[in-house]
């Protein structure tokens, strides 16, 4: 009977200590590693400027990733998109859709500028340089991409709405979403319950300066896996040529593995609000936003 006793106790004991095991996670891919991620946002803007205009536009891109080099202080790894897929409706240029799997571009203008644009980044290798704590250090290798994609623009009467969309894939835009999905690592050990924040602040557009307050929970960790809760608030404020901001909030989760450091799974839906004035006219924006980033 003492036996058993004493071998129950142990076995909570061991159970309350697993339950409260502290965990310190860093962004720690292994070198030599291939890593491919799908990237899904499905955004909605609803603006009011006199009558209701609305633009929807959906991104879906398949980004390879393989770690050339990690000696603890930073890790680098080569990226290149390897799929993209888009697709904007509004009622300023219509529909426009772009698949790099689908060698026959659409038949409008807009459609065919766009799908020269995004062929010049399909299949090219860039590098990022990213610390333990998930912050990009530096991005490099796109300027000769751009410098290919400006001459497209250059030469093509409809070249400044493809500037529209050349600043989603630049590398401010890269830097922004590469922070956005692995710097959200704590800068300490944690346990099941605990909670971290990891505020960003950026530039962009090149017009709208934004600051995200994020609030990450680690509700359980299972089979080197963490589930983690993320909630954030968004400012966005316009820089130039405008005035006003928007402000808004998102709810999340993230699968993240406890090894690597990184995310199996990221989901999130956001709504930002707000008023703007622009050349004499003020009109009100809605944004909603879905996103989700999936290790394939």
């Amino acid at each position: 009977m003492k036996l058993r006793t004493l071998l129950l106790s142990a076995v909570l004991i061991c159970a309350g200590m697993t339950a409260q095991a502290q965990l310190k996670i860093t962004f720690n891919p292994v070198k030599g590693q291939t890593y491919s991620y799908r990237f899904n946002t499905d955004q909605i803007n609803k603006m009011m400027m006199g009558q209701d205009m609305t633009m929807k536009t959906v991104t879906d891109l398949l980004m390879e990733m393989t770690v050339r080099e990690n000696n603890g202080k930073e890790i680098t790894m080569d990226y290149a998109y390897k799929e993209i897929v888009l697709t904007s409706s509004n009622e300023w240029m219509g529909d426009i859709k772009f698949d790099s799997k689908n060698k026959n571009a659409g038949a409008s203008e807009p459609e065919q500028l766009i799908a020269q644009i995004m062929k010049c980044l399909i299949g090219k290798t860039m590098q990022v340089v990213i610390l333990p704590d998930g912050t990009v250090k530096s991005i490099t290798g796109f300027n000769a991409i751009q410098d290919e994609m400006q001459k497209i623009m250059a030469s093509n009467s409809m070249g400044q709405m493809g500037g529209m969309y050349l600043q989603m894939f630049d590398e401010a835009a890269m830097k922004n979403n590469f922070e956005q999905t692995f710097k959200m690592l704590p800068d300490k050990e944690i346990k099941a319950g605990d909670s971290w924040n990891n505020n960003l602040s950026f530039l962009t557009n090149g017009f709208m300066a934004i600051d995200i307050k994020n609030t990450f929970t680690l509700k359980s960790v299972s089979n080197d896996i963490a589930l983690i809760d993320v909630v954030s608030t968004t400012n966005m404020k316009a820089t130039e040529n405008m005035e006003g901001e928007l402000k808004g909030d998102q709810k999340g989760e993230t699968r993240l593995n406890v090894k690597t450091g990184m995310p199996v799974q990221l989901t999130s839906l956001g709504t930002a609000k707000g008023q703007f004035s622009a050349q004499g006219m003020d009109f009100s924006s809605e944004i909603t936003t879905k996103t989700t980033v999936t290790l394939q």
